[in-house]
């Protein structure tokens, strides 16, 4: 893709807006959707609708930024037919983070800042890793949702933070990134941790399953759970390493 000198950079969600500021392209982003809420200048953007072409045409683009999974195939399709240039950015891991970053930094000429960037959170990402490593390398699942129990598969940047905090992810490798799995899996007695964000739906939804007899290792701590920052964990930009150090601080204290 032949970008060259981009204007007016339109986000289409939260970790590419987040991804863009901390190159120092935050000057470009004219827009961005509502749920955009780091840093905080990005909360004061004009909002587009990231599935509706229209509204994202409104805000005048020389360069869209979106994701693989968050976004509409369609409508990404539709805007590179109106001439549009657009970069999709699939991050499903650490090292696919700073790739990222590097790239973004590249197409809004950002390119020495992305590079620090980059170069910064490998260097935090290792030493996370290092910490984790003297660590019982526990089986775990990171859980997205209660009820329905949604885990992360393999080959999400959810797994990738398991591994790269010393845990070996239970869940299904060959149903989807985000499956939909059995409440019994919480029985299973191979199970030593949880993972969760913490947010209050996500507490709640909890609070709602520990009552039943799936929960009943986790009630007893059979099954430990850890509570991880949702703000930091569940989107996959430059905050997803200070998830990872909140992660690897959480098993240094309860092992």
């Amino acid at each position: 893709m032949d970008v060259r000198a981009p204007h007016r950079l339109v986000a289409l969600a939260p970790d590419v807006t987040e991804l863009a500021f901390a190159v120092g392209a935050g000057d470009l982003v004219t827009a961005a959707p509502a749920t955009a809420d780091y840093p905080p200048a990005a909360r004061r953007l004009p909002h587009v609708e990231p599935g509706d072409v229209e509204s994202i045409l409104g805000a005048a683009p020389d360069l869209v930024l979106a994701t693989t999974a968050g976004n509409d195939p369609r409508v990404i399709a539709r805007l590179r037919q109106l001439h549009i240039a657009v970069c999709t950015l699939d991050v499903t891991s650490l090292a696919r983070l700073t790739e990222a970053a590097v790239l973004v930094g590249e197409l809004t000429g950002r390119q020495n800042r992305a590079r620090e960037l980059a170069a910064d959170l490998s260097a935090r990402i290792e030493a996370a890793s290092l910490r984790a490593a003297p660590l019982a390398r526990r089986r775990a699942l990171y859980v997205v949702w209660w009820e329905p129990l949604i885990v992360a598969a393999p080959g999400t940047f959810h797994d990738d933070l398991l591994r790269a905090a010393g845990l070996v992810n239970l869940a299904p490798a060959a149903a989807g990134r985000y499956p939909r799995v059995d409440p019994e899996i919480l029985l299973d007695p191979g199970l030593e941790l949880v993972v969760a964000p913490d947010e209050p739906d996500v507490r709640s939804t909890f609070d709602a399953l520990r009552t039943r007899p799936v929960a009943s290792r986790l009630r007893a701590g059979a099954t430990r759970l850890l509570w991880v920052p949702a703000d930091l964990a569940n989107r996959p930009g430059p905050r997803l390493v200070d998830a990872l150090e909140a992660l690897v601080s959480a098993r240094e204290t309860s092992p």
